[in-house]
């Protein structure tokens, strides 16, 4: 299973884990809002009843239980409506004190408490009633938030803390990816150094079929040179000239439409447009188009099809555009493709798209991505170098 779908499962798997968490410390958190909610009704009936008892009292009844526990009551907010809806402003309890006379104050607060709870009703006598409204005291508001509160903070947390170990895990793969491109030239350098000495000793025989075969041992020995040298880039910034894409690209696509099955039409338009110049490092450049025309032969499932490579350009960019007509890749994949690792193959390390969006986006400020893609239809690559500015 590739290593990006099964870090696909893992993040689906915490977020799913994380979820329940989260849902339920939102039950239980309501559970407990719903049981205080409970208690304080509980608590507004008694009230409730309390004042009906002192509204109802003559002159000797010992009222000094009843007070004692209306003032005890220092969290619940309160306000009591005659029958006609008038606020009586003696019997209000728990609201900001400077603004207890302002009406505008008080009629907003009973609007506010009548969409809470339903009222609790004060019985006077047989026709004549009092409404004590009320809602949440400041204990009850802040549990029922708290868990949206929580939910924010750890959002955050978990938020600062992926990008922090994101960056942590590129900085990690940078050098991964420096220290293996220069252990791979270094590695490279031994076998080259004896291969280019015995070509030499061959080149130098009387026949004609050692000398045919030592020069193509030098080509080859050529080849391994470039490799060396585009590895040996990786890790620092490369030398940018002024170069003829036109040419370089071409050489490149020569060099892979030899190597390509007979089966495999290969076209571009690199002789027939105008040439087009932009800075760049030509070694590394022709490595990247060279990654993509073989990504392009190894979607010929069947082995056969067209591969095109076709070179334009707008104002500010040289745009290259690669074309296969193999099995494509879906929509979801875009971007998943430039990621170290990656393959679609049983073999292979899913390097060269990877290194190739390096190449372009961080050494030429260029861009690469998958312009066109349907499965069963190919693959349309494009890559965008910025052109040379004129003085």
């Amino acid at each position: 299973m590739n290593i990006y779908r099964q870090e696909f499962y893992w993040r689906i798997g915490l977020l799913i884990f994380a979820l329940f968490i989260v849902i339920a410390s939102l039950i239980y958190n309501n559970q407990l809002a719903n049981k205080l909610s409970q208690e304080e009704r509980k608590k507004v009936e008694m009230i409730g009843t309390v004042y009906s008892k002192i509204i109802q009292a003559n002159e000797n009844t010992d009222l000094s239980f009843e007070f004692a526990f209306i003032q005890n009551n220092t969290t619940v907010p309160l306000i009591i409506t005659d029958q006609q809806g008038n606020v009586l402003r003696e019997f209000t309890r728990n609201l900001d004190e400077k603004k207890i006379e302002d009406d505008a104050y008080l009629v907003k607060e009973l609007r506010s408490m009548k969409k809470a709870y339903e009222p609790v009703t004060i019985a006077l006598d047989s026709n004549t009633h009092q409404y004590l409204y009320y809602k949440d005291s400041e204990l009850l508001s802040q549990l029922r938030i708290y868990p949206y509160v929580q939910l924010g903070i750890i959002t955050l947390f978990l938020v600062v803390t992926y990008f922090a170990f994101m960056s942590a895990k590129r900085a990690e793969q940078n050098q991964v990816w420096v220290g293996m491109a220069r252990e791979t030239a270094h590695q490279i350098g031994t076998p080259l150094s004896s291969l280019s000495a015995w070509t030499d000793v061959l080149a130098e025989s009387d026949e004609r079929g050692t000398r045919d075969i030592a020069a193509e041992i030098s080509n080859d020995v050529s080849r391994l040179e470039l490799i060396a040298e585009r590895f040996s880039k990786i890790g620092s910034k490369p030398k940018m000239e002024i170069t003829l894409l036109n040419t370089s690209l071409l050489k490149t696509f020569r060099y892979m439409e030899r190597r390509a099955p007979q089966k495999v039409r290969m076209t571009n338009n690199l002789t027939q447009i105008s040439d087009i110049q932009v800075p760049a490092s030509a070694p590394l450049l022709d490595w990247v188009l060279e990654n993509l025309l073989k990504n392009a032969l190894d979607a010929m499932e069947s082995g056969e099809g067209s591969i095109s490579v076709t070179l334009s350009e707008t104002d500010q960019h040289a745009v290259i555009d690669v074309k296969d007509s193999g099995k494509g890749i879906s929509k979801s994949e875009f971007e998943r493709v430039f990621k170290p690792g990656y393959s679609s193959k049983k073999r292979g390390w899913g390097l060269g798209l990877s290194l190739s969006k390096r190449i372009i986006e961080e050494y030429h400020d260029g861009k690469i991505f998958v312009h066109q893609s349907a499965l069963g239809k190919g693959t349309s690559f494009r890559i965008l170098l910025p052109k040379q500015v004129s003085a």
